[in-house]
């Protein structure tokens, strides 16, 4: 069994910290990235704090997962509950085709979460920046520039 995610709790504090300066790590043949709870990289959510004159990518008491990379994809379009309890129940899976399969009757993150965060997001004023197109990548789960199918 290979790892897939390691919690803030359990990397942060270990050998793995090493990721926070690099935005991830290299780690038993598999690439390891820095993700915020909506399942953006360390990068994209620099790039938003500096959009909204915010001095940290991730803020303190907010979740920093350090996942595999090839993971990430499922992570968006899940939500990090739904993604930790499928491990947890499953800890077999090692592809993200196995994740796939298994939550392909599963619905996407909530409507109502998506819905507070654009009202969060207007209410803020920030929206003044933002880049609409990759917001509604993430709304609908997708990498930034994928096709609709």
């Amino acid at each position: 069994m290979k790892p897939i995610l390691f919690t803030e709790e359990a990397w942060a504090n270990s050998q793995l910290s090493i990721a926070r300066y690099y935005g991830g790590i290299n780690f038993d043949g598999y690439r390891f990235i820095i993700v915020d709870k909506m399942g953006r990289d360390l990068y994209e959510c620099t790039h938003i704090a500096n959009l909204e004159g915010r001095e940290k990518a991730i803020e303190p008491g907010e979740p920093a997962d350090l996942i595999r990379a090839d993971f990430q994809k499922l992570y968006r379009k899940y939500g990090r509950d739904k993604f930790i309890e499928t491990l947890k129940a499953h800890p077999e899976i090692e592809k993200p085709d196995q994740m796939a399969e298994i939550l392909k009757d599963e619905p996407p993150r909530s409507m109502k979460e998506l819905s507070a965060k654009i009202k969060k997001t207007s209410e803020n004023g920030s929206w003044d920046g933002v880049d609409a197109d990759l917001f509604m990548d993430e709304v609908r789960g997708r990498e930034p520039n994928e096709k609709e199918s």
